[in-house]
Formats: structure tokens, C-alpha cells, sequence
């Protein structure tokens, strides 16, 4: 009898967890799980982007806006948008957790065994719902329409992340060096990887006095 209490209880106990820790994600979480579709808008509009692995082209876009249907993944992915005129530009899709897919809860042998195949198999990861390319100009009438261009690009790439980071360094102010929240690294990361590819950016766009003088 007290064996089979015992194991009952053992059984019971992940159903119970699991239970409990997803309702807190939806709580957390309203919104439906990610239903594999991304909206691919662009800056100017009527530009032609490829969803890109690498080298490998997993989405096409013919003439934003459209949509693509992309599969859940630890990959991270580019969306690559070119059009005439405009210097061919490409935005980071990074995968993230989605908390609003069911998931066990890493308790005992089933839990943990289904907490393995779901991160083995990114169930529970998903890219943005959506996605703007801002392509500068080739070529920019003046330096200062060239700066306040690029400016506000940066304002936007430090405003993506901007409450997430100031709530982590609130975090880690709070608590001992060695426990400090470790998204924020990663969060600092990409913003600087964001920022480096913008640079880039803006290294080729061309000043229309410049074109004058190669003429």
C-alpha cells in the first residue's frame, strides 16, 4: 500500500508541475502560439527579399509586403531585400522561445526525457511574427540627410531591446556578480552585431556630390 501511494504520488507530481507551469506561461503569455507565419514588410515598400539559411533559401517574397511560413528552428536566419535604387539590405531573425506552446515540465524521467526532444527539435522556439527591412539609398542628396538617416536606424535598433536590457541591469545590480541574468549578454550582443551591420551600411551609401566628382 505504501508503495503504490508512493508511486501514485511520483506520477502524479509532473502532471501536477506541468499543469501549474503552463498555465503560469499563459497567464504571463496570452497570445496564441506562433502559427509559423512571418509578414515581411520593407522601406521602401515593392522590394524583392529571400528568407536565407546561410546559403540556402528557405522563403521568397517577390514584392513586399508578403508572407512567409518558415518552420520552428535554433537556426538564425536573414531576410535579404533588394531594390532599385536602394542598397541591398539584410535583418536578423533569431529565433525565440514561444511560452505560449504547451511543454512538460522537466520533472522525472517523462518530463525530463520530453523537455531533451523539445529542445532537440526547437518545439518550442519561433521567429518574429514580423519583419521590416529599412534599405537606405544608394546614393543621399547631402552628408546631413545621409546622418539623420542612419541616426534614426540606430535609434530604432536601441529601442528594440532597450527595456529588456535596462530590466536585466536592474536585475543584476541587485544580485551577486556571479548570478546575474545571462540573456543580458546576449541581448548586448546583438544589439552590438545589429549596430556593426549598420555601419556597414552606411560605408557604401554614396553622397550625390561624390558621383558628381567620379563623373
Amino acid at each position: 500500500m505504501r508503495v503504490a501511494l508512493l508511486l501514485g504520488v511520483s506520477l502524479a507530481m509532473p502532471g501536477c508541475a506541468t499543469v501549474a507551469m503552463n498555465a503560469a506561461l499563459r497567464a504571463a503569455h496570452p497570445q496564441p502560439a506562433w502559427d509559423g507565419q512571418v509578414a515581411i514588410a520593407s522601406e521602401p515598400a515593392g522590394a524583392a527579399c529571400r528568407v536565407m539559411r546561410g546559403d540556402r533559401v528557405v522563403a521568397e517574397v517577390p514584392t513586399t509586403p508578403g508572407t512567409v511560413e518558415l518552420t520552428r528552428s535554433h537556426a538564425i536566419l536573414e531576410v535579404r531585400c533588394q531594390a532599385e535604387g536602394y542598397i541591398e539590405t539584410a535583418e536578423v531573425l533569431r529565433p525565440r522561445d514561444d511560452p505560449a506552446v504547451f511543454r512538460m515540465a522537466p520533472n522525472g524521467i517523462i518530463g525530463a526525457t520530453a523537455t531533451v526532444i523539445s529542445l532537440a527539435g526547437a518545439l518550442t522556439m519561433r521567429y518574429p511574427g514580423e519583419v521590416t527591412v529599412a534599405m537606405p539609398p544608394e546614393v543621399f542628396a547631402s552628408e546631413a540627410e545621409r546622418d539623420r538617416w542612419f541616426a534614426g536606424r540606430r535609434d530604432q535598433i536601441l529601442a528594440v531591446r532597450a527595456t529588456e536590457i535596462a530590466l536585466a541591469e536592474d536585475r543584476c545590480r541587485t544580485v551577486t556578480e556571479g548570478s546575474c541574468d545571462p540573456n543580458l549578454m546576449v541581448m548586448r550582443q546583438e544589439q552590438e552585431d545589429d549596430l556593426r551591420r549598420l555601419d556597414a551600411l552606411r560605408d557604401r551609401a554614396g553622397l550625390a556630390t561624390q558621383v558628381a566628382e567620379a563623373r
